[in-house]
C-alpha cells in the first residue's frame, strides 16, 4: 500500500491525514457498510464539532483489565477522557444516522460518576477526599517553608562569604546552593555534587529534614491515589465488554472527523464509489498539486489510451484518475465537483509507472515491465495504469506487443489507463471499441502545454518544440526535423484528423443504427395495432 501511495504521489496528502487523526490507526479503518458511513460522515460535516484530544492506544491497558489489574490514573483516564468525549457527542444536535449510532452507545451512570473524578490534568480532584486536601494543604506549607529556609540562609551574614551566587540551584531533581570550599564550619549539610569551578553544590540539613517531611505527605496522598486507581480499575474489569466497544467506537468516529476535518481545511469533497466500473471526475485536480488547472474526464470503457504533447500532465492525468478512484474507495475527501461526479470501485490498484531497471533487481526496463503484465491476469476487480507503455524496447515491436496484451486485458475485464507517444500503438488500440482516446493538447500560440485534455482523438507529441521551449537551439531542431522527414510531419498532422473522422463515423452509424432499431419496433407495434 505505502509503495503504490508513493506512485501516485499520495504520501503527502497521508501525512496531511494522519495528523488530523486523535489516535494513530489504519488509515483506511472504515470497516462494514460504506453507504452508511457515507451518511454518517456527510451528516458530520453540516456541524461545527470539538475534534477529539490527542489519544494513546489502550490495547494493553485492555489486557491488563482482562486479568484483574490495576490501571496507573493516568491510564484510566485515557478511557475517561473517551467517555467525556462521548457524553459531548451526545449533547450535539446530530441527525437520523449519526444519533442513532450514538444512541446505541449507553453510558451508565456508575461509568459517568468517574469522568467526575478527575481534573484536565488526569489528577484526581482534591474536593472528592477530605484527606487530599489536607495532605495538599499540608505540602503547599512545606514548599513554602523550604523556600523561607533556603531565603533565610542566602542572606545569612556567617554563610554570604562561601555563596559563589545567590541562586537556587536544581541537581538531581534536589534543590541546593552552590558553596566554595571552607563553609563546613558555617553550615551543615550533604553535599550532592562539584561544579566545574571547583564549587559544591550542597543541601542544608534543615532544608533535607523539610525534604522528607514533604516526601512523607507525597507518599500518604500516593496511598489513597491508589485506593482511587483500585476502586476505578474495579469498575473498569466489571464494565469491560463496553471499554472495548467504546475504544472502538471513538476510532470510528476519529476516522470520521478527521476526513471531515480535512475536507473542511482543504475544501474539498467526498465521491464515495458505487457498484459500477464508470469513471467520471468533473473540475477534478491530484490532491499534490497547488494551483491545478482542474480536469473533467468521462472513462466508461475498458481503456483509456492518453497521447499528445510532452510534459502536458498525461503522467499527473494517470496518477490523478488512479488517486480519484482509490480516494473514493476509503471515503477520503478530493479536490472535486461530486455533484457530477461518478466513480466506481474496484478491488485492486496497479500502478506501472517507474522504471523497474537497477543493479539491484538485475532486470532490464522491458523485463521489469512483462513481469510486472505477467503477475495482472490472475488479479480480479483490477485498475491498471501504465506510463510510457512502450518504455525499454523497439517501439514497432511493442506496439504489436501491446495491443495483443492489452486486448487480452480487456477479455478479461480489466480496467486501464495508458499513456503513450507510439502513433501505431494507438492506432492499433484505437481498433478496440473498447479504448477511449484522449489527447494532451498543445498551445500554439503561446508555445507550450495547455494542460487541457481533447476526448476522441490521438494527439502529437510536439517534441520539437518542447525541445525548443527548453533551450535547445532552433538550427539543431531543424535538422532533427529534416531527418525525421516531411512525410511523417504530414503524418503526425494527418493522424489526429483521421481518427476523428473515423470515431465521428462509428458515433453517426451508431446513432442511425439505434434509429433503425426504434423504427423498426414501431413498424411492428403499427402492425400489431391493424
Amino acid at each position: 500500500m505505502k509503495k503504490l501511495l508513493q506512485k501516485l504521489d499520495l504520501s503527502s496528502y497521508i501525512q496531511d491525514f494522519e495528523a488530523l487523526l486523535a489516535r494513530q490507526k489504519d488509515v483506511f479503518y472504515l470497516q462494514g457498510d460504506y453507504k452508511l458511513h457515507f451518511k454518517r460522515i456527510n451528516e458530520l460535516a453540516k456541524l461545527d464539532f470539538t475534534p477529539p484530544q490527542e489519544l494513546k492506544n489502550l490495547n494493553t491497558e485492555l489486557m491488563h483489565l482482562s486479568k484483574q489489574g490495576i490501571l496507573h490514573l493516568k491510564q484510566s483516564f485515557e478511557f475517561v477522557k473517551i467517555i467525556r468525549y462521548f457524553l459531548y457527542l451526545k449533547g450535539l444536535k446530530f441527525e437520523q444516522c449519526l444519533k442513532e449510532w450514538l444512541d446505541k452507545i449507553q453510558i451508565s451512570d456508575e461509568i459517568k460518576e468517574l469522568t467526575k473524578y478527575f481534573d484536565e490534568k488526569a489528577e484526581i480532584k482534591e474536593e472528592l477526599d477530605e484527606r487530599l486536601v489536607n495532605l495538599n494543604d499540608s505540602l503547599r506549607l512545606k514548599t513554602e517553608q523550604i523556600r523561607l529556609e533556603f531565603s533565610k540562609l542566602l542572606h545569612s551574614k556567617t554563610l554570604s562569604p562561601y555563596l559563589i551566587d545567590s541562586q537556587i540551584h536544581l541537581i538531581n531533581d534536589e534543590e541546593c546552593l552552590l558553596l566554595r570550599g571552607g563553609f563546613s564550619s558555617s553550615l551543615k549539610c550533604k553535599i550532592i555534587a562539584r561544579s566545574n569551578s571547583g564549587g559544591f553544590y550542597v543541601v542544608p540539613n534543615s532544608v533535607e529534614n523539610l525534604y522528607k517531611q514533604r516526601e512523607d505527605l507525597k507518599a500518604q496522598k500516593e496511598e489513597i491515589y491508589y485506593e482511587y486507581a483500585k476502586k476505578i480499575s474495579a469498575i473498569f474489569h466489571k464494565n469491560l465488554a463496553f471499554l472495548k466497544f467504546i475504544n472502538q467506537a471513538f476510532d470510528l468516529f476519529d476516522s470520521y472527523s478527521a476526513r471531515v476535518l480535512l475536507a473542511k481545511s482543504k475544501d474539498y469533497e467526498f465521491v464515495p464509489s458505487d457498484s459500477s466500473k464508470d469513471i467520471i471526475l468533473k473540475d477534478f485536480a491530484h490532491p499534490a498539486l497547488k494551483n491545478a488547472k482542474k480536469v473533467s474526464i468521462e472513462f466508461n470503457k475498458q481503456v483509456l489510451l492518453i497521447t499528445g504533447v510532452n510534459a502536458g500532465g498525461k503522467s499527473m492525468l494517470l496518477k490523478g484518475i488512479i488517486s480519484a478512484c482509490f480516494l473514493a474507495k476509503y471515503l477520503l475527501p478530493m479536490p472535486i465537483n461530486s455533484s457530477q461526479s461518478k466513480i466506481g470501485s474496484f478491488k485492486e490498484f496497479v500502478s506501472i509507472i517507474e522504471d523497474p531497471q537497477n543493479i539491484k533487481n538485475d532486470i532490464s526496463t522491458f523485463a521489469g515491465r512483462m513481469l510486472e503484465f505477467s503477475k495482472l491476469h490472475e488479479k480480479k476487480d483490477l485498475l491498471l495504469g501504465v506510463d510510457e507503455i512502450e518504455l525499454g524496447t523497439d517501439a514497432e515491436e511493442a506496439a504489436c506487443l501491446y495491443t495483443v496484451l492489452i486486448s487480452q486485458l480487456i477479455t478479461e475485464g480489466k480496467k486501464i489507463i495508458i499513456t503513450t507517444h507510439h502513433k501505431r500503438l494507438a492506432l492499433l488500440l484505437a481498433q478496440n471499441e473498447e479504448v477511449e482516446l484522449l489527447a494532451a493538447l498543445y498551445d500554439e500560440k503561446n508555445a507550450k502545454p495547455s494542460y487541457e485534455f481533447l476526448k476522441g482523438t490521438i494527439g502529437k507529441s510536439y517534441a520539437f518544440e518542447s525541445a525548443l521551449r527548453y533551450n535547445i537551439r532552433p538550427n539543431l531542431i531543424k535538422e532533427a526535423q529534416k531527418l525525421y522527414g516531411e512525410d511523417k510531419q504530414n503524418l503526425e498532422s494527418m493522424v489526429s484528423k483521421n481518427i476523428n473522422l473515423e470515431l465521428e463515423l462509428k458515433a453517426k452509424l451508431k446513432k442511425v443504427a439505434k434509429k433503425e432499431e426504434k423504427l423498426e419496433k414501431l413498424l411492428q407495434k403499427v402492425q400489431e395495432d391493424k
